[in-house]
């Protein structure tokens, strides 16, 4: 069936009614379901129970709530009563013990250091600001002004107020003795901050009469400075406090005793109870008043008519435990029966009686409404979707072309959207609230009716205006996107594609600079297509300049090593394209080179195994023939002198055999590495003594230098062995006779925070070193390039792979004849 007209706009009403009162119905549902009342300690956001529909207000959760705060609220206030008030009023007068206060939640020392101020100093102090000077001490004048004393406190001997050592206990009169001690220690000259003392204790003294050192000072001066802060902020907070619970400010009633030293102390706002009370039962005047709760330690009594629990209230006077010793008895009620004042009580009995008796039924008609709207939006969409051509006898070119561009008919929605939320941010800021507060407000749900209908009607306008245009393919085609892009995308694709990199590059940037300038001429259209014109260029140089990254990406991985990464040309653009190709060629190029390397080195190393092995064997059988030939009387010396060069000749063979072998296993990695905690210094010693023939031999004077006798290190002691010995070997070869070999060891710590243990071998070569340093740790290579010395030019390649095998560095130095080696271990 087709809708007519009129029928449209009347179903289109109608939804928009519906919106709006489903919108109206989730408001009054969040405004319902939390709500903000303004307590004593600000505003605080409670919830409303479903359980609590059949209940009054007196009996709801809610009020239970309320009634918990306040009483935790009430317990600070007679906390900050205690310790600033003396019979019921403010004293400036009364004594502060620093140490005490600060350790009142858990227990005093049993003989402290502490100072004494008057209550309105220490507040006129935290206002003044503390200051602290940082000042220079000799031992002198550290000891001329700390004081030749230090006064110690101790409390008596008695369990009035929750324990000996409570802070109840030091507070009461006569009930502390202080005396004091020499004190005998030799001060420390140095730089120390010093508390200013804008005030003086009760005696008259300064800080630093009452110590004798500097950590007792610093000790005290901490309490002192934390004792200011919390006095300060408490007492802000007992001003606002005792104004809030004033008998004629809100509808909280509380009366507290407590028993300390057999005098009783009372805290409350009702002026009727605050004198004598002789005959007057109070938990019946708080029975009186509705809603009560009384709490007594020492009877083991708690009574109520609320429902907080009993070890609630207990948790609650816990947390203020050095202001409610034993002997208290605590009274708080409500006065429900007249709720003579404006507190958050009314607030939430307004709130709860507003929302509580009609949710259900408006939940009914929500899912009503609800199911009414998803009907219509099914027709009116399944309209929206038929071609208008076969409506009214137009043609599709007509119907859907529509008087806005498609972008024109989002930005309409979207405003129509966002000007209901932008007037309720501005409201807000001008009536300096919160949202949460602006919730509260009983115009709230109306106003987001009102302004659910306004955001129905323009998100329902671009569903169904784009759902026309979808279905008659008109969405693309009548955009201003597509207009404009077209015509870019020509330019910017024919000066991209063709040309040298001058055309690609300043044509285009000249033609864009006139554009903008000719269309900022035209006025503010121009200027709004400039900018959308730029937008579009801009995200056609971001694409480029994405595709570049991901190219640079791959180029830096090749550069690490991966040389199997690959750049996806799928998502590339214009020449980026060759450029990926060109480096994708590369990394198939050092691909290949990496892994013929390898195998040419996989060769060489099986090459020098493989002959190695094969040589290994006859050679032993000649040297085992020459040791039996040496077995053999023979006459003629000739012949001896001739066996005696094949046995030295063999041994050096075998030698370089191994060698070889070694550097072949260390190289490919075929090694086992065992590392455990060995004393450096005595490995090097030991090596020293096994060489020491050798270097008196070759004429050298080995000079080891190390200010500690034990070293640890994490190393191989079988293969550090094998460094060491190749070193001293290498020097005793190529080291210019009669001149000192230095070997030094110390530790050294690195940028990274890490120790290293490091040891150097240095000595004067015997012959000109015209080769870089790591050339020589390179197999083969000697620094007698003559060859007239013994070596295989393996030793430093040896002991260079075994060290950092292990871990360790290796590094070869040369400053002209200056040959020097340094290992590295991390110290263990």
């Amino acid at each position: 069936m087709r809708l007519t007209r009129k029928l449209k706009r009347i179903l289109k009403i109608f939804q928009h009614v519906l919106a709006g009162f489903i919108a109206f119905v989730l408001a009054y549902s969040i405004s319902g379901s939390s709500i903000v009342l303004t307590g004593a300690d600000g505003d605080y956001t409670y919830n409303l129970y479903k359980s609590d529909r059949t209940r009054t207000f007196e009996e709801s959760l809610l009020f239970n709530n309320i009634f918990g705060n306040n009483a935790a609220s009430v317990l600070r206030l007679v906390s900050f009563k205690s310790l600033m008030e003396t019979d019921g009023n403010y004293d400036g007068d009364k004594n502060i013990d620093v140490t005490a206060y600060v350790n009142r939640f858990t227990m005093v020392p049993g003989d402290y250091v502490t100072a004494v101020y008057h209550l309105s100093d220490l507040l006129k102090w935290g206002q003044s600001g503390i200051d602290v000077e940082t000042k220079e001490f000799t031992s002198e004048e550290a000891a001329s002004f700390l004081g030749g004393a230090t006064t110690y406190t101790h409390i008596n001997n008695n369990n009035f107020s929750g324990g000996m050592n409570s802070y109840l206990n030091s507070q009461i009169p006569d009930n502390t003795l202080t005396f004091t001690i020499s004190g005998n220690s030799v001060m420390d000259s140095g730089v120390h901050n010093i508390l200013v003392s804008r005030y003086q204790t009760v005696d008259g003294k300064n800080i630093e009469d009452l110590v004798t050192n500097w950590d007792e000072y610093i000790s005290l001066c901490t309490n002192i400075q934390e004792t200011i802060g919390e006095l300060t902020s408490n007492f802000k907070e007992y001003g606002q406090l005792t104004t809030y619970y004033q008998y004629q400010n809100s509808n909280v009633r509380f009366y507290v005793s407590r028993v300390i030293n057999g005098k009783t102390q009372i805290f409350t706002n009702v002026k009727e109870l605050s004198g004598d009370t002789v005959g007057i039962d109070i938990l019946d005047v708080f029975k009186g008043y509705g809603k009560y709760a009384y709490y007594c330690p020492y009877e083991l009594r708690y009574d109520t008519n609320t429902r907080i629990k009993e070890n609630v209230f207990k948790s609650l006077v816990k947390s203020y435990s050095y202001a409610f010793p034993d002997q208290t008895k605590i009274y708080i009620a409500v006065d429900t029966e007249n709720y003579p004042c404006s507190d958050d009580f009314t607030q939430g009995k307004a709130n709860f009686t507003k929302y509580m008796p009609y949710r259900t039924q408006l939940y009914i008609l929500c899912g009503i409404a609800i199911i009414a709207y998803i009907g219509i939006f099914a027709i009116m969409f399944r309209d929206a979707r038929r071609k208008r051509a076969d409506d009214e006898n137009i043609s599709n070119e007509q119907a859907s072309s529509g008087i806005f561009y498609s972008e024109g008919v989002f930005l309409l929605g979207l405003v129509l959207v966002a000007i209901p939320i932008m007037i309720f941010i501005i409201a807000s800021f001008a009536m300096k609230t919160s949202f949460i507060k602006m919730t509260q407000l009983e115009s709230f749900p109306y106003y987001v009716g009102l302004s659910a209908v306004l955001a129905d009607i323009g998100i329902l306008y671009v569903i169904y205006e784009f759902t026309n245009r979808i279905v008659n393919r008109k969405l693309w085609k009548n955009s201003f996107t597509r207009v404009v892009s077209f015509g870019a995308r020509d330019v910017i694709v024919n000066t991209t594609d063709n040309g040298n990199v001058f055309i690609r590059t300043w044509i285009p940037y000249v033609i864009f600079v006139v554009i903008n300038l000719l269309l900022f001429e035209i006025g503010l259209a121009g200027i709004v297509i400039a900018i959308f014109m730029d937008l579009l260029i801009g995200i056609y140089l971001y694409r480029q300049n994405t595709d570049r990254d991901k190219i640079i990406h791959v180029i830096e991985n090749i550069k690490n090593g991966d040389v199997k990464a690959k750049v996806d040309t799928r998502d590339l653009h214009a020449d980026n394209i060759l450029l990926a190709d060109a480096v994708n060629s590369i990394g198939e190029g050092i691909e290949k080179a990496v892994e013929t390397s390898m195998k040419d080195e996989k060769l060489k190393a099986d090459l020098i195994t493989n002959v190695s092995h094969d040589i290994k064997t006859p050679l032993t059988s000649i040297i085992n023939y020459i040791g039996l030939i040496k077995r053999e009387k023979i006459e003629n010396p000739k012949v001896s002198e001739y066996v005696e060069v094949l046995d030295n000749k063999s041994l050096k063979l075998k030698q370089l055999i191994e060698d070889l072998l070694d550097a072949s296993k260390i190289s490919s990695g075929n090694i086992s590495i065992t590392l455990s905690k060995i004393n450096f210094v005595e490995l090097v010693n030991q090596n020293i003594g096994e060489f020491y023939e050798k270097f008196e031999n070759a004429s050298l004077q080995p000079i080891f230098r190390c200010n500690e006798s034990s070293i640890q290190i994490m190393a191989d002691p079988r293969h550090l062995w094998r460094v060491i010995e190749n070193l001293f070997s290498n020097t005793c070869k190529y080291a210019l006779p009669n001149t000192r070999v230095y070997m030094d060891m110390k530790r050294k710590e690195k940028e990274d925070g890490k120790r290293v243990v490091e040891f150097s071998v240095k000595n004067i070569s015997a012959r000109e070193l015209d080769l870089d340093g790591d050339d020589l740790a390179e197999r083969f290579i000697r620094g007698d390039e003559s060859r007239t010395t013994e070596g295989s030019g393996l030793g430093l390649s040896i002991a260079k792979n075994l060290t950092l095998a292990q871990g360790g560095g290796f590094k070869i130095k040369l400053d002209g004849d200056l040959f020097k080696v340094i290992l590295t271990f991390e110290e263990a």
